[in-house]
Order: structure tokens, then sequence, then C-alpha cells
């Protein structure tokens, strides 16, 4: 018969396995964190969830290898709209977590011909918020 130590190892083994990367990928999302989320204008076609949304897809899709060591809070807001072309600009501004400091007001625009359907604005907002939050990794490189 054997030891029960040497049954347990294997289930540890393979644990840690299974939690490493969840553990990984909460240690990203606590280096960003989504702030505040500013109320779209009523020019830009989206309410304030579809924005958050956008924001928090975006910064999941960012790399632990992208992101420093330094915990950081993000902000966005939609700084423009129009509808005919429908075009958005979104600025995120990133803060230190722990200071409040602002490190850097990025801002990411789009742009698309068509007609002003719900969707395509939803789009030119997303598409907005990425060209914004994929600039976070070289922003916080260089400070």
């Amino acid at each position: 018969m054997r030891p029960r130590a040497f049954v347990a190892l294997p289930l540890l083994l393979l644990f840690a396995s299974v939690l490493g990367p969840r553990d990984a990928v909460a240690a990203a999302e606590d280096m960003l964190a989504l702030g505040e989320v500013a109320s779209p204008p009523p020019s830009s076609g989206v309410d304030r969830s579809t924005l958050k949304t956008a924001a928090e897809g975006e910064l999941r899709l960012l790399s632990n290898a992208q992101l420093p060591s330094r915990q950081v809070v993000v902000s966005v807001a939609i700084t423009g709209a129009t509808k005919a072309p429908v075009a958005c600009t979104v600025n995120a501004v990133l803060r230190d977590r722990k200071s409040g400091t602002m490190i850097a007001i990025l801002e990411g625009h789009a742009r698309s011909e068509g007609s002003a359907d719900a969707e395509l604005q939803k789009a030119v907002v997303r598409a907005a918020v990425r060209g914004a939050v994929r600039q976070i990794p070289e922003a916080l490189a260089s400070k």
C-alpha cells in the first residue's frame, strides 16, 4: 500500500498547473483596473454600459508581458462624436493606483462612412476605445 503523501503530490501538481494561468490573469487584472467611465454625450449614440463593456474587454486583451509591475487605474470618456460621418474620439486617463498621480492621457479615434445606425455607432466606439487602450503598454514603458 502506498503512503498518502505519494497520492497527494500528483494531485497538488495537477491543481498547481490548473490554477497557475488563472493566477497570472488575476495578476494582470490587478495591474490594470478600470476606474471611472464617463457618461457618453448623446451624439455618440451609445450608453455608459456600452462604453464600460468595450473598455473592460480591451483591458483584458492586454497581455501580461506588455504590462509593467506598476498598478494603474484607467478611466475612459468619449470626448467627441459625430453621426455623419460616424466618428468617435475616446480619451483614456492613466493614474497610479496608490498615489493617484496622472501618468498619461491617451486618445483613440475611429471613423466610418455609412448610415448612423446603432450597431455602426457601437462598432466605432469600440474601435476608438481599442485605439486608446492599445497605447497603454507603450505609455507605461516610457514613464
